[in-house]
């Protein structure tokens, strides 16, 4: 049996209850399936991949000391009778951005690629590369992030994985369906990428960084309540806390890191320290009469 299809099997088993490794490999070998421990432990940490937004892989003990494994569903609000949207950033116009969803979501169903015409606007910082140039992708997941869709995928003629904002794609259209690529491999690389990224925002190049920042304690209190990325690692020192992070360095990052404006301080990398004062350069240089052009920095 080959792994994406154990992964199914194991997701199934554990989106319904709780279980242990022995179990897990005692389910296995009813089916026939010749799996050891630690291919069933790398099985288990791809699955992780896998995992969508509202969902989360819990380990936990029982009295005899068993570590069970369980993936669970967060919950989300059930009475929203009393809660009112702010109008932030809403689509102007629902109806076309409705169709386009859509669009994106059935391609995705039906594993089907599809021909991009034009790209518009720059929200993730892939138009330099593909300004005005057609070219193919297949659509692997949508991703709800800020208040916004976009689209996960792959694309052929660079042979890389991406993230698109789902109203930067304009003049599209399905391609026929390719034997070339293995679908759940596609989609395994892209959960792997995904992951490297703060955000969904294109990393200024391939190395994954240790990100260290320090917050004042009331700003901290804040930060420590929230999952910001899957990797943080957070602990209180001298009346500070220090996050600690690993992922790429990107435009997003930064952004977030100036929302704390001064109640944040960047230890490491000396990279990150270079991208954040070039882009205080950058705004500064804005306010004295200078031309106001579109910039990206991390382009």
């Amino acid at each position: 049996m080959k792994q994406t299809n154990r992964i199914k099997h194991l997701y199934k088993r554990l989106i319904s209850a709780k279980h242990s490794y022995s179990e897990l490999l005692s389910y296995f070998e009813k089916m026939n399936v010749s799996i050891g421990l630690r291919q069933l432990q790398r099985d288990i940490k791809d699955l992780e991949l896998f995992l969508v937004k509202d969902e989360r892989l819990i380990k936990s003990r029982t009295k005899g000391n068993v570590l069970e494994l369980q993936v669970i569903k967060q919950d989300s609000t059930k009475d929203q009778l009393h809660i009112v949207k702010s109008g932030f950033k809403t689509p102007i116009n629902h109806k076309e951005f409705d169709e386009r969803l859509k669009f994106f979501t059935d391609a995705i169903t039906q594993n089907l690629p599809i021909r991009i015409h034009k790209l518009k606007n720059d929200a993730t910082s892939f138009n330099a590369e593909f300004k005005d140039i057609s070219f193919s992708l297949f659509p692997l997941q949508i991703i709800y992030h800020h208040s916004d869709y976009y689209l996960g995928c792959y694309i052929t003629k660079t042979n890389e994985y991406a993230i698109f904002e789902i109203n930067q794609l304009v003049n599209y259209k399905l391609s026929k369906k390719s034997n070339k690529y293995d679908y759940n491999k596609l989609l395994l690389g892209f959960n792997t990428y995904a992951k490297g990224l703060f955000g969904v925002t294109k990393n200024v190049d391939d190395t994954i960084y240790r990100i260290k920042l320090e917050f004042s304690s009331v700003t901290g209190a804040y930060v420590e309540n929230f999952v910001w990325h899957h990797s943080q690692k957070i602990k209180r020192q001298d009346n500070k806390v220090i996050m600690t992070l690993r992922c790429g360095i990107n435009r997003e990052l930064l952004r977030w890191i100036f929302s704390w404006m001064y109640n944040v301080r960047i230890i490491e990398p000396p990279e990150l320290k270079v991208y954040y004062n070039r882009t205080l350069k950058e705004i500064q240089q804005i306010n004295y009469n200078i031309p106001l052009v579109y910039r990206n920095i991390f382009g």
